[in-house]
């Protein structure tokens, strides 16, 4: 019998055009995702191929993920079909098994399912092998890699899909609850992904997630290019836990489906008599109602005044707010998008185990990212029902004729969906307020909340207006879901298709973000254009589509139409004035004509990188700063001297597109070239500039904020906060090296080759450059002084010692000089601050801070005195006389180190909540490692190749290591430790060419930070922190200012090496001229007590070390080193020594005092491990 149900259900299936109109999207976003680099499915893959086995089984991951709807559709619509039709009562009445019936149409819906899976997957296929792809992206096809991720993701994900919902369809015989049933999936899922980013959560990562994409990626987080094109995950351990569990699951769930589905005719059954009581019910009221109706009553005369049709929508608009905000489904979909909320909260923004104060700003934007994401499922969901409501109660005929205008129903709708999206956010601002009132500490913002939800519920209503406008016009509301998603879609489809305008992509305003310091600022002016041109198109657009679904083209005449016509004429209007704005006042490039200016300025200059020039050794500037207009003036004064062997002829010169530079002093000459499009100008020195010579040039840069833009990106100056540096606007000197494309497929696409890739240790010649030469910047050390101005409620900053400051015509004067000669690296800031004021050993500290960022001030300045006085002690003097460190707007969300000043973001250290004492403390090792730069990074410089990281930044993450250290001892240490062994793994794993050792480090974040961290603490550990530091210091006194020739990582391993046993010459060796790795476990821990009350511990442990080349293949290398075993009870380390053994299974018999309860290789986690969580083992107790 379910043979029966199986194939007319499976004919009528293929038979509907919305089983193909469904899945055509999904097949042409595999076909084109298989075949770019652009529009991917899954995320960057970096250098990996496109159809590498692993790229090709996160993608059917994913779209198994995205055929969620056609289950929805196929499986638990096919159950309630009988019910809409009318059907149930005649099917139910004959003779067959309810096992059958389910089993039947199950199969068949689920067949339907996989049946289109099959064919996306051949999508994904033909797009791969697509004409026009470059073979060096595609590796050798395998059907297998295809097969197994269709078995072990497609399969599993579709068929508990399809148990879940075929569940909650004959339980609820609701399609509503399906669908809250597929937003509780949803919110299952993102939950599982922030638990699944804790190491202490993986457990229960597994359990939720249904997909089993994330344990995918926990499984390979640290896959290499060469790993991901080689092979496919090992379906053990965890991943093989979510299979299976998900699939049992999926296997209960239709037996729970059998157990509970009643197939019941009207009239029959335990639920006839609630049915028959509510019966009695209704024929009770038709009685009373009777009996009313026999009484004379007056006459009625219906009236239709002007305000008839607004009370009629108000009317409307309360019966259909109230039916959704009372629904069952509305209520949970808001508790999961709570949830959603929480976990995003309490998980996603943790960095070393502490997370910031709840500001009111940081809740907006979690809410954002954690909750009101979920609302844009809502509104797709209720947009339909509102629509499709009368016409599925096949009441539309008699509600259409009824004498109510076209538009009040329309208002009404979208008044229900304003109403959802107001409910939905003010839940979420309570829950934030709790979680604020709970978690303490911060004040509450009533205003900045009541601000930025009404800023966001902007894009909600106009998506409410799509919505609605794409039901009408579709008159079948699965239709009309398919189109909602479509434009949900449009956006990332358009800017794969590189159309990035906001003013062709749908509700695409300017990302607006809320600085503490600086407010919404000027950006609102520009969001609140585009959010009108949005506004007027989606409302004329709803009322068209309202109008002729109702009435037709009678609808949009009169007034209706005008109305109509003129909303349309206005967006129009408003767009013509963003485009002159964005387009005209400004300039808009998308994302790929800025690749194409970036390659266009490579071919053009990339042959004069080597252009003899000039040094700069002398600035003198006076900068003015305009908070109030956003504007900035720079009157500059620059000394030249020749330092080149031979006389130079000609002046490169590179001024900043951003502004208007002009030049009033240059040497005698003429223009040889004036490059308006990349800012370059060729001068012709009439007297060649002989060796040693100077000459001076002054100039005017002039910047000011014309109109607004249309991406938002924050400016330098801005009403509170201004923060730019010397390389943003001041003109430089020959090649800009950091406007070339880095990205192989880009360069290729526009006819370049390779990136080009630093100088490497062998290129000696490359010495005579220091890091500023990739910004263009020829220069050693310079005098420097400036004077800056700002509003008279700023105080401005500048490197140097504050010489003099006054107040003139309403603004205030700093004037800043130098003590010394330093490199050009400087910026200027100006706000208003509070300022906390300290000193060490005669230094002046200072902080200037937003006055409600208090928090963590003087955990700064005990950073830096820590740091001072640890730096001061092993390496040499500070050079200058005082450390500022200053606040700045979010829009920067680093610290950068110039010479005595340190601007540091808002939401970096300033509001760290740090008062549990277990957290490591964030902002002392922030701050220790920043002023760290002032001796490396300062007093020596690396030259501009390879490994010059390691001496400007490894060195200074090492020294905040052992400032931190000194200060609260070693778990905090270890706890960032293991942050950067992670970080380090993930690192390499998306390198986009190839892994270098440290001593060649390209200035990668995950070696000269990650990774450099792991081997200078191990190899402190091992030859003693006194020997390293040692060796650091007569490297600092030996490269202290030193020019040409820059200094390298070659010349600091030179001295580490003199400090270090020759026993340990082979890890220096390891730790930073090769790429190591270890795999080391144990896998057996015995104890057994003496006779002596001593004990036994025999533990089994497997040592595996392997080498790896740049491309992530390893290969086996002999344990030729000690390792370490510790034996603990409790948390109380009873032994801890030292055994040399064999790479392979060993045994070891270790004798404790106290009985043991746990034992672990490498205890302090010294080495580079991979599976760090096998190290430990609890010890079985024999007696």
């Amino acid at each position: 019998m379910w043979k029966t149900f199986f194939s007319f259900d499976l004919r009528y299936h293929l038979r509907q055009p919305l089983l193909w109109l469904s899945a055509l999207p999904l097949m042409l976003l595999a076909f084109s995702s298989a075949g770019s680099d652009t529009a991917r499915i899954g995320g960057s893959i970096g250098n990996a191929h496109l159809n590498a086995p692993l790229v090709i089984v996160n993608q059917i991951g994913v779209l198994s993920i995205m055929a969620l709807f056609l289950v929805t559709f196929f499986v638990a619509g096919a159950l309630l079909r009988d019910n809409e039709v009318g059907m149930a009562d005649l099917l139910f009445a004959t003779p067959m098994r309810k096992m059958d019936y389910l089993l039947g149409r199950f199969l068949a819906g689920f067949s339907a399912c996989l049946l289109v899976f099959a064919l996306i997957t051949l999508a994904m296929v033909l797009g791969s092998r697509m004409p026009g792809i470059d073979p060096a992206r595609l590796g050798p096809f395998s059907l297998y890699a295809y097969a197994w991720g269709f078995m072990v993701y497609a399969v599993p994900n579709l068929l508990f899909v399809s148990a879940l919902l075929m569940l909650l369809a004959a339980t609820t015989r609701s399609m509503m609850m399906v669908y809250v049933g597929v937003l509780g999936f949803i919110a299952l899922w993102g939950i599982a992904g922030f638990l699944g980013g804790r190491a202490d959560s993986a457990a229960l990562a597994v359990l939720l997630d249904p997909f089993g994409v994330r344990v995918l990626f926990q499984a390979t987080r640290y896959f290499t290019a060469a790993d991901t094109n080689a092979h496919l995950p090992a379906l053990e351990g965890a991943l093989l836990a979510n299979r299976v569990l998900w699939s049992v699951l999926a296997l209960a769930m239709f037996g729970l489906t059998v157990v509970l589905f009643k197939p019941l005719r009207t009239g029959t059954g335990r639920g006839w008599r609630k049915i028959r009581a509510a019966g009695q019910a209704q024929a009770a009221a038709q009685d009373v109602a009777a009996r009313i109706a026999a009484r004379p009553l007056p006459r009625s005369v219906p009236r239709f005044a002007p305000s008839t049709g607004w009370l009629q929508a108000a009317s409307l608009l309360r019966a259909d707010a109230r039916a959704i905000l009372r629904s069952l489904p509305f209520l949970v979909m808001l508790l999961l998008a709570l949830a959603n909320f929480f976990a995003n909260y309490t998980i996603g923004g943790m960095r070393f185990d502490s997370v910031p104060y709840p500001l009111t700003r940081l809740m907006l934007e979690e809410l954002a990212g954690g909750m009101n994401d979920m609302l844009v499922i809502v509104l797709l969901f209720f947009a339909g029902e509102l629509v499709h409501r009368d016409r599925q109660a096949r009441i539309d005929g008699l509600t259409g004729a009824l004498p109510v205008p076209a538009w009040a129903p329309l208002l009404a709708r979208f008044g229900a969906l304003a109403a959802v999206v107001l409910a939905f956010l003010l839940a979420g601002v309570l829950a934030a307020i709790a979680i604020q009132l709970v978690v303490g500490g911060v004040q509450l913002e009533l205003p900045l909340y009541a601000q930025g939800t009404l800023l966001s519920s902007a894009y909600y209503l106009l998506l409410a207006m799509a919505l609605l406008a794409l039901q009408l016009a579709a008159r079948n509301k699965f239709v009309g879901y398919v189109l909602g998603i479509a434009l949900l879609a449009s956006g990332p489809l358009l800017r794969g298709m590189g159309i990035e305008h906001p003013l062709a992509s749908f509700a695409a305003l300017p990302v607006l973000r809320y600085s503490d310091m600086n407010g919404y600022g000027h950006y609102l002016a520009g969001w609140s254009w585009f959010a009108l041109y949005w506004t007027l198109l989606a409302a004329g657009i709803l009322w068209a589509a309202g109008g002729f679904a109702t009435r037709g083209l009678d609808a949009l005449r009169g007034k209706a139409g005008l109305a109509c016509a003129l909303c349309l004429a206005a967006g129009a209007g408003t767009g013509s004035w963003i485009y002159y704005n964005t387009n005209v006042l400004n300039q808009y490039r998308s994302s790929q004509a800025w690749l194409d200016f970036r390659a266009g300025y490579e071919k053009a200059y990339r042959q004069d990188m080597d252009l003899p020039l000039p040094s700069l050794t002398g600035i003198r500037a006076d900068v003015d700063i305009f908070p109030a207009t956003q504007a900035l003036r720079i009157r500059g004064h620059y000394v030249l001297q020749n330092k080149q062997p031979s006389a130079l002829a000609v002046l490169r010169i590179q001024t900043d597109l951003r502004g208007t530079t002009r030049f009033h002093r240059l040497p005698a000459g003429r223009m040889l070239r004036d490059d308006k499009q990349y800012g370059v100008m060729d001068w012709q020195l009439e007297q060649p500039l002989a060796p040693g010579a100077q000459i001076e040039l002054d100039f005017t840069v002039e910047v000011a904020r014309n109109g607004f833009t249309a991406d938002g990106k924050p400016l330098a100056v801005n009403n509170n906060g201004t923060s730019f540096a010397f390389e943003d606007f001041f003109p430089k000197f020959g090649y800009n090296q950091s406007i070339e494309l880095d990205d192989d497929k880009a360069r290729k696409a526009r006819g370049l080759g390779p990136a080009h890739r630093m100088p490497t240790l062998e290129e000696r010649q490359a010495q005579s450059k220091n890091y500023w030469k990739l910004f263009g910047i020829d220069a050693d050390r310079i005098d420097f002084e400036t004077t800056v101005s700002t509003s008279a409620d700023q105080l401005a900053l500048a490197p140097g010692e504050l010489v003099n400051s006054w107040e003139k015509d309403g603004r205030r004067y700093f004037h800043y000089k130098m003590n010394q000669p330093v490199l050009p690296f400087f910026g200027y800031l100006s706000a208003r601050w509070q300022v906390e004021r300290s000193e060490w050993n005669g230094v002046p500290i200072e902080v200037y801070y937003d006055s409600r960022h208090a928090y963590n001030v003087k955990r700064m300045i005990d950073g830096a005195k820590g740091a001072l006085k640890y730096y001061t002690t092993n390496f040499g003097p500070y050079p200058y006389g005082q450390v500022r460190i200053a606040e700045t707007p979010l829009y920067q969300s680093y610290a950068r180190a110039f010479p005595t000043l340190t601007p540091f973001s808002e939401s970096l250290g300033f509001i760290n909540d740090l008062r549990d004492p277990a957290a490591a403390d964030h902002v002392y090792y922030v701050t220790a490692h920043e002023l760290a730069h002032q001796w490396w990074g300062d007093q020596a410089i690396a030259a501009n190749m390879q490994g010059g990281g390691l001496v400007t930044e490894s060195l200074a993450e090492y020294s905040a290591l052992m400032a931190m250290e000194k200060r609260y001892g070693p778990e905090q240490v270890r706890s960032i430790l293991r942050f950067d062994l992670d970080e380090y793994l993930r690192g390499r794993a998306a390198e986009g060419a190839e892994e270098q050792p440290l001593v060649r480090n390209e200035s990668q974040i995950y070696l000269q930070y990650r990774k450099a961290s792991l081997a200078f603490y191990r190899l402190r550990e091992t030859i003693g922190e006194a020997a390293l530091n040692r060796a650091i210091k007569r490297f600092l006194e030996a490269t202290r200012y030193r020019n040409t020739p820059y200094t390298g990582s070659t010349e600091l391993l030179d001295y580490i090496r003199a400090e270090t046993p020759a026993a340990s010459q082979a890890l220096v060796t390891d730790l930073f001229e090769r790429i190591v790795f270890y795999d080391n476990r144990i896998l057996e821990a015995k104890a057994s007590k003496r006779a002596d009350g001593r004990w036994n511990v025999e533990v089994t442990v497997r040592l595996a070390k392997t080498e790896a080349d740049g491309k992530g293949k390893e290969s086996a290398r002999t344990y030729d080193e000690p390792v370490e075993l510790a034996v603990f009870a409790g948390q109380r380390e009873l032994q801890a020594t030292q055994h040399m053994l064999p790479a392979g299974e060993s045994r070891v018999m270790l004798t404790v005092a106290e009985r043991p309860s746990e034992v672990a290789i490498d205890p302090r986690q010294l080495l580079i491990d991979r599976v760090p969580g096998d190290n430990r083992k609890k010890i079985e107790q024999a007696n």
